[in-house]
């Protein structure tokens, strides 16, 4: 077991070290392509970017995301583009920034006392397979936010159907541990930490919640649908109340974000060793 530990974590260091470090980034069909939509020109951040996007395919969770947000480069222009994606539309789930409270830095973005997003992304309409999904943030700040904030979600309230992620709330008690829905199965994790990985997933029958590289919570899921609504960033899309709720905002910022289809224990591992890679060289 040690063996294998060993050559897991060297495999994973030896890629981060192996990035590319030329002038001419290697993948240029994704990398290329978010370039020009940022108008990110600064050569390390390239490199960064381009050593991501390695991983990402090396280690399998590329294709299993539908949306993922680097948040990268420092302006609303840069934070703005899915990498998957990096057209200005809504189709493909770039963001738009709401409210007068945000800031924008070369490690993420941060909402303050009132800033949210549209993300234009339905996970109803937008993941085939209503049993195999995830979502993950990576959060920069520890604050509590309001007490029934959302770092990204929606929930439909007369269907009672949630898709959305806390890494820190006052609900459903007070005690501001992560907190998390996927279809009718609510679920709280452990700690009162908003700062770090968060990632909650559902395979077929099984749903888990993670905290960088550890299981928090694991609990049988159910064959229910997700909220056919849109998802909001930094606050959650309640139908319940005006928008934006009042009660949701989330206050800490964030320095990457990814959904889509359900991840493994094992593939949970990688994306937190390789997000986290990302992140630290911001």
């Amino acid at each position: 077991m040690l063996i294998a530990v060993t050559f897991f974590l060297f495999s994973c260091q030896k890629e981060v070290g192996s990035s590319n470090t030329s002038n001419a980034p290697t993948d240029t069909s994704a990398l290329s392509k978010f370039l020009k939509a940022t108008g990110i020109t600064d050569q390390q951040v390239k490199n960064h970017l381009d050593s991501l996007i390695t991983r990402a395919r090396n280690h399998g969770w590329w294709d299993l995301c539908k949306v993922i947000y680097p948040l990268v480069g420092g302006s609303e222009n840069s934070c703005k583009f899915n990498l998957k994606d990096p057209k200005d539309a809504n189709e493909s789930f770039r963001l738009s920034f709401m409210g007068d409270t945000w800031t924008y830095t070369s490690v993420g973005i941060n909402p303050g006392a009132s800033g949210y997003g549209y993300t234009y992304f339905n996970p109803s309409n937008q993941i085939a397979d209503q049993n195999s999904v995830h979502m993950s943030i990576f959060s920069v700040t520890d604050a509590p936010g309001e007490d029934d904030n959302a770092d990204i979600g929606a929930f439909n309230l007369s269907a009672s159907s949630g898709f959305y992620l806390s890494a820190r709330t006052n609900w459903p008690d007070t005690s501001g541990k992560p907190f998390g829905y996927i279809g009718d199965r609510a679920f709280q994790g452990q700690g009162v930490n908003g700062e770090g990985y968060f990632l909650m997933t559902k395979n077929t029958s099984d749903i888990s919640f993670y905290r960088d590289s550890s299981v928090m919570t694991s609990l049988a899921a159910t064959a229910t649908a997700l909220p056919n609504m849109d998802l909001f960033l930094c606050n959650q899309n309640f139908s319940g109340a005006a928008q934006p709720y009042n009660r949701g905002f989330s206050q800490r910022g964030l320095a990457f974000v990814t959904i889509g289809s359900g991840i493994s224990d094992e593939l949970e591992a990688r994306m937190y060793l390789d997000i986290s890679a990302f992140v630290e060289n911001k």
